[in-house]
């Protein structure tokens, strides 16, 4: 056999972890399997970009972040059937007969694109996708996305830096996070840091609450915003200011935009514990006599993974990006 790794969209914490799972599991479960892993992500299969992977390109990958195999994305692939043609011409000459990708919603794309079109040469390779996304913002009914409590790791160490200023200063920060569309990654962020408040992207805030919360706070107070949330930083704090003044009440506001930092560093362990998992349990599925293109999920480690066909995990109900009401209850009750 011989196996493509891919690592698509942006880069997140836990893929170098997949490759590794992917690379290892097959050679010890496929006999003579040949793994390649292709360079720069869906661009290396339009410009046949590849290279053999051997055991020393994977030994002590697994926490590092980023991916040694490189990912640049390629929007085109939406919009450019002629694109998407080539590539399966290409994954066809090249002789591969599976490919196991991670990215986001993207790649999930262009990886159900991909199988649909080896379809119409008649040929049934299949396409095995896991997501990896900080935002957990893909398929995310099936499984939670590899990077995504790597990026809360670094989103604690950071809120843990501002809460140090605030509290010496008594200070109110308000807090920019990525996330997309979604409002995991500011939300779990919050729950795990402490923080006062997290807005979400489709929240009505009720600001004179959140004045009313900052007016009884002895010392510091952090509020999070989510990325998509239509107010920028700025015109936040100049909601919360008015409110304050009308009540008399002064306090100094600082704003800082964490999301820049939130990508990169290394993987969590539960980042990488999960991407064993599923790299594993995709090689085992090729042992299958007819293994069939899916998106395999996962939470935890220790249970079978979510295996659903590509398209069902396109679906816009595979994913929601607001948090479910009980956890937005308990998030609460721990302010």
């Amino acid at each position: 056999m011989k196996l493509a790794i891919l690592t698509g969209g942006g880069d997140c914490p836990g893929m170098n972890a997949f490759i590794r799972s992917v690379a290892r599991s097959a050679w010890n479960l496929l006999p003579e399997c040949e793994v390649w892993g292709v360079l720069d992500g869906w661009r290396g299969l339009l410009e046949k970009s590849y290279r053999r992977l051997e055991p020393v390109d994977t030994a002590g990958i697994s926490a590092l972040g980023g991916t040694i195999l490189g990912t640049l994305r390629m929007p085109s692939l939406r919009t450019n059937a002629e694109e998407r043609r080539a590539i399966a011409e290409n994954f066809i000459a090249g002789e591969f007969d599976a490919l196991c990708v991670c990215g986001g919603n993207g790649s999930l794309a262009a990886a159900c694109d991909l199988n649909d079109t080896l379809h119409t040469f008649d040929q049934h390779r299949p396409v095995l996708f896991t997501a990896a996304s900080i935002d957990n913002d893909v398929a995310n009914i099936y499984g939670t996305s590899l990077g995504f409590y790597s990026a809360i790791d670094r989103s604690l160490e950071m809120l843990g830096w501002i809460r140090d200023t605030a509290s010496a200063h008594r200070r109110v920060y308000i807090i920019g996070s990525m996330g997309r569309r979604s409002a995991w990654l500011p939300f779990y962020a919050g729950i795990a840091a402490g923080a006062e408040y997290v807005i979400r992207p489709d929240e009505h805030v009720d600001f004179e609450a959140i004045a009313d919360m900052i007016d009884t706070r002895e010392r510091d107070t952090r509020i999070i915003v989510s990325e998509a949330y239509p107010k920028t930083l700025e015109e936040i704090k100049a909601i919360v200011e008015n409110a304050l003044e009308r009540r008399r009440s002064e306090h100094e506001i600082r704003t800082v935009d964490m999301g820049y930092f939130q990508r990169g560093g290394g993987a969590s362990v539960s980042d990488v514990l999960r991407a064993d998992w599923l790299g594993f349990h995709m090689v085992r599925g090729l042992l299958e006599e007819e293994c069939a293109s899916s998106l395999f999920g996962a939470f935890n480690i220790g249970t079978p993974p979510n295996r659903v066909p590509l398209a069902e995990a396109l679906r816009p109900e595979a994913n929601y990006d607001d948090i479910p009401r009980e956890v937005v209850e308990m998030a609460l009750a721990l302010r």
